[in-house]
C-alpha cells in the first residue's frame, strides 16, 4: 500500500455568499474575486505542506489541474511538479494528470515532462486525463474530437519518449514534420503512466 499526500489548492478569499450564489465549482465565477496577494500566500503555503508532508514519510505527492474556477489554482501542473522535483528528495511525483485533448503540441508536453523527470531523477509518474468539460471550455476546445485528441496525442507522446527521433508524425489532429527532442526522461522506455478516470466505461477499458 501507498501513502500519497493530494489536495485540489482551491482559493478562499472570496466572498461565503457569492459561492453559495454561483456554485464554488462554476466555470462562470467571476475572477474579479481572485486575490493575487492571497494567492501568494497559498501557494507558498502549498509547498511547504508538501515539504512537510515529505517529510511525514508519504510515498507520493499527487497534483491535478483545472480551470475557470475557485476550487483549484493549480492551472498548470507542470511547473509546480518541477518545484518539487528540486525540492523534495524522495517521494514520487504524480501528476493526475495533464488534459491530452486540450494539448496543441504533445511534443513540447513530450519535453517539458521529460523535464521533470530528469530533475526529479525519475521519480515522476506521468497521469494523463481527458478532462472535464470545463477544461473544454476554458481552451476553446472541440469535445467532439476529445478521446481522438487524447489518443493520438497519448501515441505521440509515448513515441517521442521511445522511438529515437528524427521521425514524421502525419495524424488526424498532429502532424510534425520532425520530432527529434533533445530531453528524453531518466526511466526507460518512459515515466509510468496512469489514466485517472470516473465516469468513463469507454476509458476504463481503453486503459485496460
Amino acid at each position: 500500500m501507498h501513502l500519497m499526500y493530494f489536495t485540489e489548492q482551491p482559493m478562499s478569499a472570496y466572498p461565503v455568499e457569492e459561492g453559495k450564489r454561483l456554485g464554488y465549482t462554476a466555470t462562470m465565477f467571476p475572477n474579479k474575486y481572485f486575490d493575487p496577494v492571497e494567492a501568494t500566500r497559498l501557494y507558498h503555503e502549498r509547498l511547504e505542506e508538501y515539504l512537510y508532508a515529505e517529510e511525514m514519510g508519504v510515498d507520493g505527492i499527487m497534483l491535478n489541474e483545472h480551470h475557470n474556477a475557485p476550487f483549484t489554482m493549480q492551472s498548470k501542473i507542470n511547473i509546480f511538479a518541477s518545484l518539487l522535483a528540486g525540492m523534495t528528495k524522495r517521494v514520487k511525483i504524480v501528476l493526475l494528470g495533464n488534459p491530452l485533448p486540450v494539448c496543441d503540441n504533445p511534443v513540447r508536453l513530450a519535453e517539458e515532462i521529460a523535464m521533470i523527470d530528469l530533475i526529479s531523477k525519475g521519480r515522476l509518474v506521468s497521469g494523463i486525463v481527458r478532462g472535464a468539460g470545463q477544461e473544454q471550455i476554458a481552451t476553446n476546445a472541440n469535445p467532439a474530437y476529445n478521446r481522438e485528441r487524447f489518443e493520438e496525442a497519448h501515441d505521440l507522446l509515448i513515441k517521442t519518449w521511445s522511438v529515437p527521433g528524427p521521425f514524421r508524425w502525419e495524424g488526424n489532429h498532429y502532424q510534425f514534420r520532425v520530432v527529434n527532442p533533445w530531453v528524453l526522461p531518466l526511466q526507460k522506455p518512459h515515466p509510468r503512466i496512469w489514466v485517472p478516470g470516473v465516469v468513463s466505461r469507454e476509458t476504463v477499458v481503453w486503459a485496460a
